[in-house]
């Protein structure tokens, strides 16, 4: 059933036992709103524990808990909670983790794509980032917030609006001032999310040369291969590179996963690629999306430009 914030904060106030998790292929707004909402809930004496299916980014580290975390491999028998709260997804990309944990779940999203099926459901699209749910979440509760969930709030917010170009309503800017009012540094946030290993920069080169444009320059596809990709500690941003291409609309980076899968990343200036990223298995926001195609690179190219194609004459 869908509540309002004012019902997922008082499912949050009557649960004792909490697990928080997210998406595999953990991201900023994903870890930034998962700790926010765990430094709060610490902070009402509750008991709470992370359980994600994946490993962390390395470009995250001004948040404080990360240590916290756990794997769903780490349990040997379920875990019984009285509340699950699945953040920035719906829980058809946790993994294994709705297998290990037995409770009621609280879905708190802000992906227009999002199935809306778990027991208690928070989405709002409009918002810029999950991290704004939380901080309004927060507000709505009368919870202080921390200078370590600002911290965390504030990344996840930054990030997740290329650092307040996309969506960069006044809302934005309004969470984004109380969050440093509460002690979040953007000038640290920043150095530590856009730190990159010297090899993940020199792999950034080797994609670079492998971008090709069709349709007039109205799309630009980057290929990561398995040599690449092995290179590269963090890909994070690579596909704002052909995104930056004069005449661009869409940008795709396909990424090599095994060799017969692949993950694609899209960014658009018009099109709308959350519709586009559905009809190939993914979701995700109007000029931000992606998916995990069971096909080789070589395969989920063709795949992933005639969808892209489609989509265009779709938004013409």
């Amino acid at each position: 059933m869908e509540v309002n914030l004012k019902q997922a904060g008082e499912l949050l106030q009557k649960a004792h036992k909490i697990v928080l998790s997210s998406h595999v292929r953990p991201d900023g707004d994903n870890v930034g709103s998962t700790l926010g909402l765990y430094h709060a809930l610490k902070g009402l004496n509750k008991d709470v524990s992370i359980i994600l299916d994946d490993d962390l980014p390395d470009n995250l580290t001004m948040m404080k808990g990360l240590e916290v975390y756990t794997r769903p491999e780490d349990y040997q028998e379920p875990v019984a909670a009285d509340l699950l709260v699945i953040l920035d997804v719906d829980q058809d990309r946790i993994g294994r983790v709705k297998d290990v944990v037995k409770a009621p779940i609280l879905n708190l999203d802000h992906h227009i794509t999002n199935t809306k099926t778990c027991d208690y459901v928070y989405v709002d699209a409009s918002a810029p980032a999950t991290c704004a749910i939380v901080y309004q979440l927060l507000v709505e509760m009368g919870v202080k917030v921390s200078p370590e969930a600002a911290t965390c709030l504030y990344t996840g917010l930054a990030s997740d609006t290329g650092f307040f170009k996309y969506n960069a309503r006044p809302m934005t800017f309004e969470i984004a001032r109380d969050l440093v009012s509460a002690g979040a540094d953007p000038e640290k946030i920043s150095q530590i999310f856009e730190a990159r290993t010297y090899e993940s920069v020199m792999a950034s080169g080797k994609a670079t040369e492998t971008i090709q444009l069709f349709d007039n320059g109205k799309i630009a596809l980057m290929v990561l291969d398995k040599d690449i990709v092995a290179s590269a500690s963090n890909t994070e941003g690579f596909v704002n590179i052909p995104r930056i291409i004069r005449g661009v609309d869409v940008a795709i980076m396909l990424k090599y996963d095994t060799d017969t899968r692949t993950k694609v990343s899209m960014r658009s200036k018009e099109t709308n690629v959350s519709e586009i990223a559905q009809r190939i298995g993914g979701g995700g926001h109007i000029h931000a999306a992606g998916a995990v195609v069971n096909k080789s690179l070589a395969d989920t190219k063709e795949l992933v430009i005639e969808a892209i194609r489609e989509g265009m004459k779709h938004n013409a």
